[in-house]
């Protein structure tokens, strides 16, 4: 059709145009997915700042692949990260607090830290899963991860990605108006309590456990007072000791809560987190707390 043909057409039939629809499926969101949105949108308005880092993890892949020919037991990065993560929350615990009312602030004892794990549905679907481990500071590598893997294993109604039980809670909450719906979890994501219990005190989310063999970064959802999304890994040449050396390199974001946290602790925090991945701590011995 040239351009003298369309404006010649006749008005009435331009509009019939603009409303074919092109060829498309109409799906119906589960009530899972439509909570987990309405949940979302309430978190993002949160105020927090976002620190992205990239830190050497050669000495710790290297003990992971030493274990794995020695033991036949294969490591969950995740796990030694958490386990990390958990040592250096342990010794700056306002990242393990959280705001009651706006003029309290709650200090957890027990850093709790929530793993997205992808598990399958008992009707065959593949649907995120929020895994909290909990008192991580109290366990070892090993232990982490075989706790993850036995969630990787598990079979679930596609509900307890929210509720952890295949209850009516999901159906009763959807008779609910939307504005309604995200007043009361605005409520609930303000309670120190509700949080610890339904997403632990910290959050940890990793590309590489869904996408493999990509460098980048990814940014966690802002819903505690610290988040970190593990990217990807990418072997480039690093400086040591003054020499240029191949090292791999994990791309890390946090994302944290300044109304709780300074500039000054949250750097602290992050430089001991890459300092503790660097030194393969956890590694030495998989199966010792500390």
């Amino acid at each position: 059709m040239n351009t003298q043909d369309f404006y010649e057409r006749p008005f009435v039939n331009t509009i019939e145009m603009a409303k074919k629809k092109a060829e498309h499926t109409t799906r119906k969101m589960s009530v899972a997915r439509r909570i987990l949105a309405d949940f979302n949108d309430v978190a993002a308005t949160f105020p927090r700042v976002m620190g992205l880092v990239e830190i050497d993890i050669t000495n710790g892949r290297k003990k992971i692949k030493e274990i794995k020919e020695k033991d036949n037991y294969s490591i969950s990065l995740t796990s030694w990260v958490a386990k990390c993560i958990s040592k250096a929350v342990n010794e700056n615990p306002k990242l393990n607090s959280f705001r009651k009312k706006g003029k309290k602030i709650i200090v957890f004892e027990n850093v709790d830290i929530s793993i997205m794990v992808e598990v399958t549905t008992k009707d065959g679907k593949y649907v995120p899963f929020n895994h909290v481990i909990r008192k991580v500071e109290t366990k070892s590598v090993k232990e982490i991860t075989d706790e993850i893997r036995a969630v990787q294993t598990k079979k679930i109604e596609e509900t307890e990605q929210l509720t952890r039980d295949s209850g009516s809670f999901s159906g009763l909450i959807m008779l609910v108006p939307r504005k309604v719906r995200q007043f009361f979890m605005k409520k609930m994501i303000k309670n120190p309590f509700y949080i610890q219990k339904l997403i632990g005190t910290v959050g940890i989310t990793s590309l590489g456990m869904f996408a493999k063999n990509i460098f980048g970064y990814a940014v966690p959802f802002p819903d505690r007072t610290c988040n970190v999304a593990l990217g990807g890994i990418q072997r480039v040449g690093w400086e040591v000791d003054g020499k240029l050396q191949p090292r791999d390199i994990l791309s890390v974001t946090f994302m944290i809560d300044h109304n709780l946290v300074d500039g000054a602790p949250i750097a602290r925090f992050i430089s001991r987190v890459a300092e503790l991945l660097g030194e393969a701590y956890g590694l030495v011995d998989i199966t010792k707390a500390d």
